[in-house]
């Protein structure tokens, strides 16, 4: 995810338009980083796989990683892919368009890479993660992981803070969440991954991912909504049959909340925006 160092103090007033020409245009997003690599395997290494194999064995990644890149170079021929300008047109989400109607941006922005270093370095380590997941699970229940997570880490940076945002963060820490949840189940508990010292120091990481994030400028709140219902989703998906259903409605229930959340400004949270939001408009001073 990316975001610009707006205040909201520097909230534009609502422009009903497609683009927002008032949007500072000095404005220069800042990278967060492809998440930390996910807690590793106890099965035995092996031979990495043929290219060909993965790209097979892995449809739904593929398709994603080439969504990636098309997305990115139309982005690259029409303007700089570091400009907020072009962020916004190709699909990046910011809250005032959000607020506007414009609730595709949930999606749309996390196919949306700032940079061609951005976009080389989420595809590296995204397929590597996503493959291994996308093998694991199947493709209909990848796809349906990857997309919650990530519209949920849209829908987080919507309402954390003022920004314009994208990138696949969101998404792969969805996919950190589900190894996390996996290895819960598997060993019983969180301790009992926190006790094996190859996991915590992969558990570390991901926390110190958080607290870098914090001074270098990365999405926390995309990258913590993306965690958190990929936790959620695992949670509900290694349920036991008699239990699985309550499970499902009940993380069903929760995305559709974060996301109805994401679509207007809430009270206390954003009160400045919603003053402005209920403020009638100014008087014209056109002579009639």
């Amino acid at each position: 995810m990316y975001r610009t160092g707006l205040s909201d103090t520097d909230v534009p007033p609502s422009n009903p338009h497609h683009l927002v020409p008032d949007a500072p245009s000095d404005a220069t997003p800042a990278a967060s980083a492809t998440p930390p690599a996910p807690p590793p395997s106890s099965a035995p290494h092996a031979r990495p796989p043929h290219l060909i194999d993965t790209l097979r064995a892995a449809p739904v990644t593929s398709l994603i990683i080439a969504v990636n890149v098309v997305v990115f170079l139309l982005a690259s021929r029409t303007g700089r892919a570091t400009e907020p300008e072009t962020l916004i047109q190709f699909g990046a989400v910011f809250r005032p368009l959000v607020w506007q109607g414009q609730y595709w941006r949930l999606v749309t922005s996390m196919f949306l890479h700032i940079g061609v270093i951005h976009l080389v370095w989420n595809a590296y380590y995204g397929f590597r993660l996503s493959a291994r997941v996308e093998r694991a699970i199947g493709a209909p229940r990848f796809l349906m992981l990857y997309l919650m997570t990530g519209v949920a880490g849209s829908a987080a940076s919507v309402i954390g803070h003022y920004a314009v945002a994208a990138g696949a963060s969101g998404a792969l820490f969805g996919l950190i969440g589900w190894d996390i949840g996996t290895l819960r189940a598997r060993l019983g508990s969180f301790r009992a991954i926190w006790e094996k010292p190859e996991l915590r120091s992969q558990l570390t990481m991901v926390g110190a991912w958080f607290v870098l994030g914090a001074f270098a400028g990365f999405d926390n709140y995309a990258h913590a909504g993306g965690l958190v219902f990929g936790l959620l989703f695992t949670w509900a998906l290694l349920a036991p049959p008699g239990r699985r259903r309550f499970r499902i409605g009940v993380v069903l229930l929760s995305f559709v909340g974060l996301v109805g959340l994401s679509l207007r400004p809430l009270p206390l949270i954003h009160a400045k925006e919603l003053a402005r939001w209920n403020a009638p408009p100014a008087p014209s001073n056109l002579d009639e």
